[in-house]
């Protein structure tokens, strides 16, 4: 506790608290090029304790200073929201007969490129005090790493820019900075720069929506013009100039929604590649059908994938049943709280955990020696307490009537 009052009376603590070990995390199999590896700093116990204690603070004002268009790390807010809105902004172009454009946007190595400067002058703006200026200032500036090499550290150096991932403030730091982007937008809308999409609801009044943010997993909605993409690309050269953070063009798309002639025009204009519907976001289907069922082919794929790693080992029933229960019914629940399962595909999913329960981790159709009905019942009336798939679709679906 006196380490907590002196950092509230002083605003310092001792640097070699912030002291930080760097650890390289491959983002995919294969990994070789230092872009493929993503540094996550191990950050001290001690620190962490003081950082909990601000974020939890932190977090009781960021529905105040954020916009609606961030869904990340806000109270009330959730990652769904951002993809059914996306969703349902294409269905309404496709329906009108209209046309637009949607950008992803792809922020180059987001947090460890932020601008220290522009961050606590954008709190200032957002009305923080001095007082917690100088915390977040101290909390940030005071950091060291060292990268473990083989598992032993080698000497500490300091930075001068970017945020910690593994610090429990980053997060919440990085989404104040991206609210800066959202405010340009919202700029550039009102001055006509930027027009986005016009959304027509049931009673004729119309909404309008120029963006959607997830942390740093950017849409931008575009009517189809070189001119507003010509803006678009200028505003994000100065929200580059001003916070540090980039625009990986390489991997950002530019999609056609509706009638659009002139997108390989646009995308020559924004420098960045052409894709097309359905795409995802946020690691789920984008402009889908709501019922397709090519829709859950990757959730059938990542299911057959985890598969592959258990079937190589004895696995008694008891372990098998565990699996089914704490991952394999779970696995689709992120897509069944947005999407219509079909039964074709719920049929298939089953299909998979049954001959994995009954046929001994391999796979093999052996005889399935209780229905299946039955051992998705509760314990208490005599099943196994398994997901039953198609009922859970269902239950999550609700909150969205």
């Amino acid at each position: 506790m006196g380490f907590f009052k002196d950092f509230h009376e002083q605003g310092k603590f001792i640097k070699s608290i912030n002291a930080s070990f760097l650890v390289l995390i491959p983002k995919k199999g294969g990994a070789e090029d230092l872009k493929d590896f993503r540094p996550i700093s191990l950050v001290g116990s001690l620190y962490k304790l003081l950082a909990k204690v601000l974020t939890n603070r932190l977090k009781k004002v960021m529905g105040k200073i954020v916009s609606n268009s961030q869904n990340a790390f806000v109270e009330g807010r959730q990652i769904l929201d951002a993809s059914l809105i996306a969703n349902e902004a294409i269905h309404s172009i496709q329906k009108s007969g209209g046309g637009g454009v949607l950008c992803k946007l792809d922020i180059e190595k987001a947090y460890d490129h932020v601008n220290w400067s522009f961050l606590l002058w954008l709190m200032e703006k957002m009305g923080f005090g001095t007082k917690w200026i100088s915390w977040i200032q101290w909390c940030i500036g005071t950091v060291s790493f060292s990268v473990l090499i083989n598992g032993t550290p080698t000497g500490f150096f300091q930075s001068s820019r970017g945020l910690r991932q593994g610090d429990p403030l980053s997060p919440y730091l990085f989404v104040i900075v991206m609210e800066a982007l959202s405010c340009l937008l919202k700029k550039a809308k009102e001055g006509g720069f930027l027009l986005g999409w016009r959304l027509c609801g049931r009673g004729g009044a119309g909404v309008e929506i120029t963006h959607l943010l997830f942390a740093d997993d950017t849409l931008v909605f575009c009517e189809p013009s070189i001119d507003q993409v010509s803006h678009l690309s200028w505003l994000l050269m100065w929200f580059e100039a001003m916070s540090g953070l980039k625009v990986n063009l390489d991997k950002s798309e530019i999609i056609a929604v509706g009638r659009v002639e002139n997108v390989e025009e646009l995308a020559l204009e924004f420098g960045c590649k052409v894709s097309k519907l359905p795409s995802s976001y946020l690691g789920l289907p984008l402009g889908a059908r709501f019922k397709e069922v090519a829709i859950w082919d990757g959730v059938e794929e990542r299911l057959r994938k985890r598969l592959s790693f258990w079937k190589r080992q004895y696995i008694s029933k008891g372990g098998r049943m565990t699996l089914i229960r704490s991952t394999l019914s779970s696995m689709p629940i992120y897509c069944m709280s947005l999407f219509h399962m079909p039964r074709s595909v719920s049929l298939r999913l089953e299909w998979i955990q049954r001959d994995f329960l009954w046929g001994g981790g391999a796979l093999e159709r052996k005889p399935h020696l209780v229905d299946w009905s039955i051992v998705c019942l509760d314990k208490r009336k005599g099943g196994l307490g398994v997901r039953n798939l198609a009922l859970l679709n269902k239950a999550l679906l609700c909150k969205w009537s």
